[in-house]
C-alpha cells in the first residue's frame, strides 16, 4: 500500500497478523507530528512501521517498539522498502527504552474497548492490534504515566485520544498531567465489528464507556491528536 503523509511517499506491506494503518495513522495523526531534522524519536507500538518511517523521511533518527514480533519483522522489512534506518526492539510499550531520552515520542496505541464478544469471536491478532485493554484506553493511560521517564524539558509526546473508549478519563489525564495541545481532530467511522454487538456498544456509550453518535444508519466516533510536553 502506498500512503502520501506530508509530501512523503511511503510504501508500506501489510499481513493479517498486524494491524493495518488506519485513517487515524496516515491522516489524522501522520499529518500532525512535527519532525525536525535530526531529532531523536521513538515510536511506541509501530505495527506496520508506517509513522517511525515518516519520522525518519522527515529527518529524524528514529527508534520503533511493539510487543508483536511480526511488527517488529513487518517493520523492519518495510524500513528497508523505503530506504531509511530504524532501530527496532520487541518490548511493551517503554520498557526497551528506559533510561533513555527522546526528543520525539509518537504513540498510537490500540483504543477499541472490545466486548467481551467481539473478543472471543475475533483472531488473537486482531484483538492484540485494536483493545486497548479495560475500558479500552488502559495502554494508553499506562504510556502516559511512563512517558515522562523517556522525556526532557522539551520533549514533545503526540498522542491519540479516540472515542471508542473511555475517552474521557484520557482527557481528563491527560490535562491533569501535561501541558497539552489539541492539534488535530477527526470525527469518522466505527469498524464494522460494532454492528455485531451493536447492543453492547449502545449499553455502553449511555454509560461513559464510550462515546459514538449516529448519522443516518450508521454510527461515528471522535479522534482527538495531541502534542503534549511536560508542566
Amino acid at each position: 500500500m502506498k500512503y502520501l503523509i506530508q509530501n512523503q511517499e511511503i510504501e508500506i506491506e501489510t499481513n493479517n497478523k498486524v494491524f493495518k494503518p488506519s485513517v487515524h495513522d496516515a491522516s489524522t495523526l501522520g499529518s500532525s507530528i512535527k519532525i525536525n531534522k535530526g531529532e531523536t524519536v521513538l515510536d511506541v507500538g509501530t505495527g506496520t512501521g508506517l509513522l517511525a518511517i515518516l519520522a525518519a523521511k522527515l529527518g529524524g533518527i528514529v527508534s520503533a517498539a511493539d510487543i508483536l514480533p511480526e511488527a517488529i519483522t513487518l517493520t523492519q522489512s518495510n524500513t528497508k522498502a523505503n530506504s531509511v534506518i530504524i532501530k527496532t526492539k520487541v518490548g511493551d510499550l517503554l520498557e526497551k527504552f528506559k533510561g533513555e531520552k527522546f526528543d520525539v515520542i509518537i504513540a498510537n496505541l490500540p483504543q477499541e474497548n472490545l466486548s467481551p464478544k467481539i473478543i472471543s469471536s475475533s483472531p488473537e491478532a486482531v484483538v492484540t492490534g485494536m483493545h486497548g485493554g479495560k475500558n479500552g484506553n488502559e495502554f494508553l493511560l499506562k504510556l502516559l504515566a511512563t512517558a515522562p521517564e523517556c522525556m526532557h524539558a522539551k520533549s514533545r509526546l503526540y498522542v491519540v485520544a479516540y472515542s471508542m473508549s473511555n475517552y474521557r478519563e484520557t482527557l481528563k489525564y491527560i490535562t491533569e498531567s501535561y501541558d497539552a495541545k489539541l492539534i488535530n481532530f477527526y470525527s469518522g467511522p466505527v469498524k464494522d465489528y460494532l454492528y455485531s454487538d451493536e447492543e453492547w456498544y449502545l449499553t455502553a456509550s449511555q454509560n461513559g464507556g464510550i462515546s459514538i453518535y449516529k448519522k443516518d444508519d450508521k454510527y461515528f466516533a471522535d479522534v482527538f491528536v495531541f502534542e503534549l510536553r511536560l508542566k
